[in-house]
């Protein structure tokens, strides 16, 4: 079927959240991996809520499940059961297309290791994502050296990244999480591979492009600067949730940040 508004508006549910303030819902999600006798699972019924403008930062030890977590609620992996919601559509009802389509326009991704394509530009980079979402040309060169000035890269749209600092790339890689102004920031590590000063730029940069743009940004980090800087943070151990609270509730001089 083609992937069309109509269709993905036929797919919505009426959740209970008539305001629309819920932008990711799970409900009991389950994701087992399974290597030929051997099961590893992954995630144990996990149920959340992240609300439209949210700045939320998930955190786990390694094997906790948060990655697998993060793939679900950005739409890069299908639970083995339970329901995942992204603007009230049952992200497992799309076939491939239309998974595809939906995530071009609806989330952008921040990697930690940038992901920038070496051979292009800066401004190619960014444009990038409006090229498969359609966009023509000349209205996509002008929203990326748009995007490019936003992230305070207005003199650099032709360089490319070999010729940019770690944080000039990360900021091109915000650019382009942006190009076709999705709803939802998912940002994996973004601050990993940055010294602490330019790690806060980019901290700071993610809250205001939040403030200003009125986007959902969903970090997985152990940055105490972003922690600090999010509107809530959730905890995942042994693939479930095990607290969320408000940067205000929580001791971070305790050994749990240090």
């Amino acid at each position: 079927m083609p992937v069309t508004t109509a269709r993905l508006d036929a797919l919505k549910i009426r959740s209970g959240d008539a305001s629309g303030s819920c932008v990711i819902r799970a409900v009991e999600v389950k994701k087992i991996y399974r290597m030929g006798t051997v099961e590893t699972h992954a995630l144990r019924g996990t149920t959340l809520e992240i609300y439209r403008g949210e700045y939320l930062s998930i955190m786990g030890p390694s094997g906790s499940g948060k990655s697998t977590l993060f793939n679900m609620i950005g739409a890069l992996s299908k639970p083995s059961s339970g329901k995942v919601y992204i603007d009230q559509v049952d992200v497992a009802q799309l076939d491939f297309d239309e998974l595809a389509w939906f995530r071009c326009r609806k989330i952008g991704y921040i990697f930690q290791t940038y992901n920038l394509i070496a051979t292009m530009t800066c401004l190619e980079n960014v444009t990038l994502p409006m090229s498969f979402a359609g966009m023509d040309a000349e209205a996509g060169r002008e929203r990326g050296v748009e995007l490019l000035k936003l992230v305070g890269l207005g003199e650099r749209i032709l360089h490319k990244p070999s010729e940019l600092s770690g944080g000039q790339q990360q900021r091109v890689a915000i650019a382009r999480a942006l190009a076709n102004r999705p709803d939802i920031i998912l940002a994996d590590e973004p601050t990993a591979n940055l010294d602490q000063k330019t790690g806060g730029e980019m901290i700071e940069l993610l809250a205001r492009l939040r403030n200003d743009l009125g986007v959902t940004i969903i970090s997985a980090t152990h940055d105490l600067k972003m922690l600090k800087r999010s509107d809530r943070i959730m905890w995942i151990n042994d693939g479930r949730i095990q607290k969320v609270a408000r940067p205000g509730e929580i001791d971070f001089s305790s050994n749990e940040f240090h």
